[in-house]
């Protein structure tokens, strides 16, 4: 289903009906999923339609743009210590609409298959919301639906001079890079500074247009999706998260 189409045209995949029609002198968007309907009008030719994964922050409204991912199993790691993990992490799908411009895509739908859940990180009086998920943690890149799920290469970096316990990690929806092709990909990391602090953040953008690392032995080539929240950011915004309240 991700990719760019021009109208008209429909597409239909594990409940998602997408489509772009054209009635007298404009074109019809129209979305269904379940008994949720979506139907928009767009004036103008030239249009293409970007369908692509975003940020897991969006539905069912922007309530907050920091994600909480719990592991399944807590982690310990050595002092000095630097490993990868792969977790999965919960996507969301956008449609952008395009003038074929050199001009930024503009936001036309966003929706999910994943249930929605949200969590307190740190004290109740001045904590964070955060959208809520949990992980296994994977010594290789799991196989996933990418329409539900993406994976997340995490590389955990402990800098301080004690063992770490490591049960969760929150990142900032600001900082996120989605790469997508069969599969959906973010790179990620984690420095453990101290016993109760932490902090993550992502890599950089991929040379070339290739990620390099265990994931994409065979050099596979993927797209950079366009981002909700790369969009829409204005002025000065976190793109790491310090994590104060423990891990």
């Amino acid at each position: 289903m991700y990719g760019y189409y021009d109208p008209p045209f429909s597409v239909e995949q594990e409940g998602i009906s997408i489509s772009v029609e054209k009635t007298g002198d404009r074109w019809t968007y129209r979305r269904i999923l379940g008994n949720d309907e979506v139907e928009k009008l767009i004036l103008g030719d030239r249009k293409r339609i970007i369908i692509n994964p975003v940020e897991p922050l969006n539905t069912p409204k922007e309530i907050t743009p920091n994600l909480l991912i719990e592991f399944e199993k807590t982690l310990i790691l050595a002092e000095g210590e630097k490993k990868q993990v792969f977790l999965t992490f919960p996507v969301e799908i956008g449609v952008f609409i395009s003038d074929n411009g050199n001009k930024s895509p503009q936001l036309l739908d966003v929706f999910t298959l994943v249930k929605q859940k949200f969590t307190l990180y740190g004290e109740v009086s001045n904590g964070v919301v955060c959208k809520y998920w949990k992980s296994r943690l994977y010594s290789v890149s799991p196989l996933l639906n990418p329409l539900q799920e993406g994976v997340m290469e995490l590389t955990l970096r402990n800098t301080s001079s004690e063992w770490a316990s490591i049960s969760k990690a929150v990142f900032s929806a600001y900082g996120m890079k989605l790469y997508y092709d069969g599969d959906v990909f973010m790179r990620a990391r984690m420095d453990i500074l101290n016993r109760n602090t932490a902090e993550t953040g992502f890599e950089p953008q991929p040379i070339n247009g290739e990620l390099k690392g265990a994931l994409v032995k065979d050099r596979k080539t993927r797209k950079e999706a366009f981002g909700v929240y790369g969009l829409q950011k204005l002025g000065f915004v976190p793109l790491k998260f310090y994590m104060g309240w423990g891990f």
